[in-house]
C-alpha cells in the first residue's frame, strides 16, 4: 500500500517537472511577419491600398514592397511615349514592358538612388482625394489616379524636375483579401509633357 502510494506521488512530482520546463501551451503565439514586408506596409485587402503600399516603397526604395503590389501577368504601357519613342527610332523603351521589366526597372531606380543619396533623391506623391473609379466585377478594378514624381538633384547644381501624369491601374483579387496590379497605363498631363513613364524608361537597361 504504502509502495503505491509512493509511486503516485512520485509520478505527479515528475509531471509537474516536466511542465515547469514548458512553455504554456496555452500562450497565444505571434506570427513572424511575412517576409519582404518590412517599411510602410499594409495587406493589400483593398485595391486602393495596393496603390497606398507602391507610393510607400517607391518614396522607402524597398523593391520587395514593390514588387509585392504586381501581379504575375503584370503588363505596362504608355502609349504616348510609345509613338514618341518610335518616332526617333527608340520603340525598345516601352517595348514588351512585362512583370520582370518592371521589377528590374524598379531595382535599377532605387539602387542609383539609394547609392547616392547626397546627389540625387525622389519623392513620389499618389492624389488620393481626386482617385476615381473605373469598371469593376468582385474580382477586378480599374482606378485613375493623378500623381507627381519630385526628382532632386543637389550636385553639380541644384535642380528639380517635375514628372506629373495620371496613371491607370487595372488590379485584381490575386488571392484571398490580397490585390495586385496586371495592368498599368501611364500618360503624361499634357501631351509631350515628362511622365512617369519617361523617368522609368531612363533606367531600362
Amino acid at each position: 500500500m504504502l509502495k503505491g502510494r509512493n509511486l503516485q506521488i512520485f509520478s505527479i512530482l515528475f509531471i509537474l517537472i516536466i511542465l515547469s520546463g514548458c512553455k504554456n501551451p496555452f500562450k497565444t503565439r505571434k506570427s513572424p511577419p511575412p517576409k519582404g514586408q518590412v517599411g510602410t506596409w499594409s495587406t493589400p485587402s483593398k485595391p486602393e491600398i495596393v496603390l497606398e503600399n507602391l507610393m510607400h516603397s517607391y518614396n522607402e526604395k524597398i523593391i520587395e514592397n514593390f514588387n509585392l503590389c504586381l501581379s504575375d501577368t503584370f503588363v505596362f504601357s504608355a502609349p504616348e511615349d510609345s509613338i514618341e519613342a518610335a518616332n526617333i527610332n527608340q520603340d525598345y523603351l516601352f517595348a514588351d514592358w512585362n512583370q520582370n521589366t518592371e521589377k528590374r526597372v524598379t531595382a535599377n531606380i532605387f539602387n542609383i538612388f539609394k547609392q547616392y543619396p547626397d546627389s540625387i533623391d525622389f519623392s513620389l506623391y499618389l492624389n488620393f482625394e481626386t482617385i476615381s473609379k473605373g469598371e469593376q466585377t468582385d474580382s477586378t478594378e480599374v482606378l485613375f489616379i493623378d500623381y507627381k514624381l519630385s526628382i532632386w538633384r543637389f550636385k553639380p547644381k541644384q535642380d528639380t524636375i517635375e514628372a506629373t501624369g495620371t496613371s491607370t491601374f487595372h488590379l485584381k483579387e490575386t488571392g484571398l483579401n490580397w490585390w495586385s496590379i496586371y495592368f498599368w497605363e501611364d500618360r503624361p498631363k499634357s501631351s509631350g509633357g515628362y511622365n512617369w513613364a519617361d523617368f522609368k524608361a531612363e533606367y531600362r537597361y
